[in-house]
């Protein structure tokens, strides 16, 4: 006995597809089924869009930081300062972060001027010992430049946000849309069925002025 080699069933979305694009060849596929395939095509093509949307505003965001860190860096130094002081502990050593010290340092910037302040310390020092110390142009403490770990992570925030912003607004136009064609469907099925109706169930025939069975 032969048998008749089974046709592969079509995939959910490659049929969604070919709806969508008006491919398909089903005579039960209502006009409503047809536009409900076309919002989630252009719903899928909304997302790719987004995505590629997200992944420029994340690369703008870290292009222009790291702009902005390079031009700022100029006017930064990095030098060594005497501790006239032992660090101390400014966290409490009990919690779980890593104690973080503090003691009062000197250095010489610009050319000939000593200037001091308190420092940040990441280990126990003794007076006497050099840590590296970010200065402006006048001398001033100051920060260290972001390092590109953070630039990256602040870019991929800001992606995030413009894809998650993106999603919600595609989100909530497609729902808006589905709702619409379920209720134009709804719609048109009640006007379907009562036209329908009467015809199915007989009473059309048993409406007054209509002839019905004659009695003998």
């Amino acid at each position: 006995m032969t048998r008749t080699p089974r046709t592969p069933p079509i995939r959910p979305w490659r049929r969604g597809l070919c709806r969508a694009l008006g491919a398909e060849r089903n005579e039960l596929a209502r006009p409503e089924d047809r536009a409900r395939s076309r919002a989630g095509l252009l719903a899928a093509v909304a997302t790719a869009l987004a995505l590629m949307l997200g992944a420029t505003a994340a690369w703008t965001d870290f292009d222009s930081a790291e702009h902005r860190v390079a031009a700022a860096a100029t006017r930064l130094h990095h030098l060594n300062a005497v501790l006239l002081t032992s660090t101390s502990t400014t966290t409490d050593t009990t919690d779980t972060a890593a104690p973080r010290y503090q003691a009062t340092a000197a250095w010489t910037y610009p050319a000939g001027q000593q200037q001091s302040g308190t420092v940040g310390v990441s280990r126990q020092a003794q007076a006497g010992s050099t840590v590296g110390v970010w200065v402006a142009d006048t001398g001033r403490l100051t920060t260290a430049p972001a390092g590109t770990a953070d630039l990256v992570s602040d870019a991929v925030i800001v992606g995030l946000l413009a894809v998650g912003l993106l999603f919600v607004l595609i989100a909530a136009g497609l729902g808006l849309r589905l709702r619409s064609l379920d209720h134009r469907a709804d719609t048109a099925w009640q006007r379907a069925w009562a036209e329908l109706e009467p015809v199915w169930t007989g009473r059309a025939a048993r409406r007054p002025g209509t002839d019905g069975p004659r009695r003998s």
